[in-house]
Order: structure tokens, then C-alpha cells, then sequence
């Protein structure tokens, strides 16, 4: 793959996800697709990930992927963003998250997502643990 269509697949991905098109998203992972998040500490299939994202979009009303800045390289990128939401009660927040993803054959065949769980409670619209109300 070449730059061009590395960064063509990141920002489909980008799109897919924040229009909940969990079809498309499936079309862009490879067979055996790991995705890796720092907050949990280990690694899914692919397969996994999008049979958990349908629960994870239920949080929201809506996100965004915000001040998407991409780079790539001989096989993969690195996009850094903002996710912003709203939450159903009308609480919006954000996280700031860097993925360094891996290509092949025009599919994403790694994920590797890092993010600050400590803003977690902010984004959700709660008091972080041990906060005075």
C-alpha cells in the first residue's frame, strides 16, 4: 500500500466509527485483526472489538472525531484526535487518544489505541473517584 491509500483507509475507518457503521468497519479489518488498548492491557481480535462496539456506542448520543491529524508510513499510521461526545443527559466531553495502526492488502491488520483513562469520569459526565461533590 502506499501513502495514499493507507491514509484513504485510516480516514474511512475514522468515518465509519463515527457514524456508527459497524458494517464498514468489519469490511476494513483484516481476518485477524488485533486491536490493543492501553486501558485494559491486552489484546482482542478484531471480531471481538466489533461485536463489543454496538455496547459502546449506547454511552453516547453522539461522537466525533475531531482535529484528525494522520501520518503514515511503509505500513500503517498514526492518527491523533479528539473524540467528542454527548452524552444522553446533554453532558459533552473529550478525550485526546493517539492509534497507531498497521495495514496490509488494504485492510487494518493492528490497532494499538492510547488514551488517559483518568479522563474517563469527565467524559462520561462523573466525579472522578475520590473527588469532593
Amino acid at each position: 500500500m502506499d501513502e495514499y491509500e493507507i491514509r484513504e483507509l485510516c480516514e474511512a475507518f475514522f468515518d465509519a466509527y463515527e457514524n456508527r457503521r459497524v458494517d464498514v468497519i468489519e469490511k476494513l479489518y483484516a481476518n485477524d485483526c488485533i486491536v490493543w488498548h492501553n486501558v485494559f492491557g491486552r489484546e482482542t481480535a478484531g471480531a471481538e472489538n466489533i461485536a463489543a462496539l454496538p455496547d459502546g456506542y449506547k454511552g453516547q448520543r453522539r461522537r466525533t472525531y475531531n482535529d484528525r491529524i494522520v501520518n503514515t508510513f511503509h505500513d500503517g499510521f498514526v492518527i491523533q484526535y479528539t473524540l467528542n461526545g454527548v452524552q444522553h443527559n446533554g453532558h459533552r466531553g473529550a478525550l485526546w487518544i493517539c492509534i497507531v495502526g498497521r495495514c496490509r492488502d488494504g485492510k487494518i491488520t493492528r490497532i494499538d489505541e492510547y488514551l488517559d483513562s483518568g479522563k474517563f469520569a469527565a467524559w462520561a459526565g462523573r466525579s472522578p473517584k475520590g473527588a469532593s461533590p
